[in-house]
């Protein structure tokens, strides 16, 4: 296990909200102390869940053989991560980066599938996530956290790997196309349920699902939520960013999954780019599980996803 520093979000970098975890002070009113509060006790819960590893494993989950894995990313963060080894398929080694707040155990259920069709696979925990390291301070964006996948890569590359398939949830998906753009080898890219087109509607879609742990809906402590989230994704670099990189991989076979029910990213934002940038010809395909809220398309219909995912793996 890599050690964690006792840093609070903002000296560690862990995460891109600003403030936080603190209340604010006496002076102000007492509807925006209240609200803030709300806030505040969301991102705490979320610093916590993601900040402690899953005990469940592969091995122990689904009977996949495993090990572990450590890296090292460009700007000095040490990430962890599982390598899932299997019969091989010409050389091809996927690397899977799970979404925000979650960490390596989220994605158990695609390493299962891709396993079933003997693909090896490295998940990794994201900076800030399950036993990987915080980020250095103002290191933390979607746009940083990119070096997290170089490193993935980098790694299995050390293992043998020839080609990659790369996997990305939301804000993992955002990750993984801005990591894995120009890539030399690589074969083929799934992006679950975003990337988000922009910031401020990832902002205001994070914002809504934290607070989701209090089971709480006030409008006005959302917005003040989402506010301290934005200022550190930096907003106006992202969008050139992530269109950048998506740009890059119009040569790449790409499948991109998304629910019907997803109120993170909805599909209506996330179908920005692909309409925008869909080059057509069949290289990018797209499946939507009508029924399926945030991340969870492949379990909630598994052989439709998974239909889609043998298309690709096809072409690639």
């Amino acid at each position: 296990m890599i050690p964690r520093s006792r840093f609070g979000p903002e000296r560690s970098g862990i995460v891109p909200f600003r403030g936080d975890p603190q209340d604010l002070g006496g002076w102000a009113p007492e509807p925006l102390r209240s609200r803030w509060a709300v806030g505040t006790k969301a991102v705490k819960l979320t610093l916590k869940r993601m900040r402690t590893a899953r005990r469940i494993r592969p091995d122990r989950r689904f009977g996949l053989p495993y090990e572990d894995a450590s890296m090292t990313t460009s700007d000095g963060v040490e990430l962890a991560g599982w390598f899932v080894p299997a019969d091989g398929a010409g050389g091809l080694t996927a690397v899977v980066h799970h979404h925000y707040g979650g960490q390596k155990a989220t994605v158990l259920p695609w390493l299962q599938v891709l396993h079933a069709r003997g693909i090896p696979a490295l998940a990794i925990d994201g900076r800030g996530h399950g036993n990987s390291a915080p980020s250095p301070t103002g290191r933390g964006s979607f746009i940083k956290r990119g070096a997290d996948m170089k490193a993935a890569c980098d790694e299995v590359e050390r293992r043998g790997a020839t080609r990659i398939l790369a996997l990305g949830q939301s804000m993992g998906a955002a990750t993984t196309a801005i990591g894995v753009a120009g890539r030399e080898n690589l074969a083929g890219i799934v992006l679950d349920s975003g990337p988000a087109p922009e910031m401020g509607t990832a902002a205001w879609g994070l914002a809504g699902n934290l607070m989701e742990t209090q089971r709480n809906k006030d409008a006005a402590a959302r917005v003040l939520l989402a506010a301290r989230i934005l200022p550190g994704t930096e907003p106006l670099r992202y969008p050139f960013a992530i269109f950048g990189a998506l740009s890059r991989l119009r040569r790449t076979p790409l499948l991109w999954v998304h629910g019907g029910k997803d109120r993170v990213i909805e599909r209506r934002w996330a179908g920005a780019w692909f309409r925008g940038l869909d080059p057509g010809r069949g290289r990018w395909t797209c499946v939507e599980v009508p029924s399926a809220d945030h991340v969870r398309s492949l379990q909630t219909d598994g052989s439709t996803v998974e239909a889609a995912l043998d298309e690709l793996l096809a072409r690639i």
